[in-house]
């Protein structure tokens, strides 16, 4: 069978996972990840550059970057379903380094204030997995709260984006990657990209998905049912598992006006040229 590929890129915490979701309802579709191929691409992108063995030799960096790629599409290939047409990686990252060349990429796009909410309900949610706790003691004491009541910033909206150093940092993160991804086919003017914001997935699953498979050129009925949760948003929030609620609008809950100022000095940029206006 030829298959074909496509990969599915957004910044962390702005709905991959449902996105990915949404799109394996088509019979045709397997969508995998998170492989996060983009470490080794740029760092073979640095040894190009840097390396005078690879300007000695001419086709060098040509016939290193094709077999990479066709070990990409390999190990793909090997996680996705053996039946379908077309696969995707799904890794949470910018559009660029661009770890399969030529492909479809599609890019979910979500407003970066409920980003930051629904990213730091994940990092108290796994502190393992961040330094952010060893360098922010403060933030330690915090999740000691959210440990033992797993409902705290529900009862104390203002703690839940209370440490600056965490906004602000989140902030830069989403700020520089959105933007980067807005103007990606300025330097890569023959890539297929198509952008979804989670905002519009929410008001018309349907027709988005629809657009999407187009998009793809698959059958746009040759899929099943949304249901369960893949439909947008959970009938009750869930504060400590992974799809917490799906929500959009939730950061007013829970931004006061000292997260909006840290928030709009790093990201105002970004949010304003995407139509979400101002932090507060």
């Amino acid at each position: 069978m030829d298959q074909r590929f496509f990969c599915l890129r957004g910044f962390m915490k702005s709905g991959t996972n449902w996105l990915g979701g949404l799109l394996n309802t088509h019979h045709d579709i397997s969508v995998v990840g998170e492989f996060h191929f983009e470490h080794v691409v740029a760092e073979m992108n640095r040894m190009f550059r840097t390396n005078v063995l690879y300007s000695e030799i001419p086709d060098l960096p040509t016939e290193t970057r094709n077999r990479f790629d066709a070990l990409v599409r390999s190990t793909i290939a090997q996680a996705a379903d053996p039946n379908a047409a077309l696969i995707a990686d799904r890794t949470p990252h910018s559009i660029e380094p661009v770890t399969l060349r030529g492909v479809p990429h599609i890019s979910i796009i979500r407003d970066g204030r409920d980003v930051l909410v629904s990213r730091a309900f994940h990092l108290f949610n796994n502190p393992q997995a961040h330094r952010l706790f060893k360098r922010l003691p403060e933030m330690a004491k915090t999740w000691e709260h959210f440990k033992a009541d797993p409902w705290f910033f529900q009862k104390n909206p203002d703690q839940l984006l209370c440490h600056e150093v965490m906004v602000r940092e989140s902030g830069i993160a989403w700020n520089r990657q959105v933007m980067a991804d807005q103007t990606v086919q300025e330097r890569h003017p023959q890539l297929p990209v198509a952008f979804v914001r989670y905002e519009d997935l929410h008001a018309d699953v349907h027709k988005e998905r629809r657009r999407l498979f187009e998009f793809l050129e698959v059958d746009p009925d040759a899929c099943e049912q949304i249901e369960g949760d893949l439909s947008p948003g959970f009938k009750k929030e869930r504060p400590d598992e992974f799809n917490r609620k799906g929500a959009v609008g939730d950061w007013r809950l829970y931004f006061t006006e000292d997260t909006a100022k840290w928030y709009g000095d790093t990201a105002g940029e970004a949010l304003e040229r995407l139509g979400y206006g101002k932090a507060a």
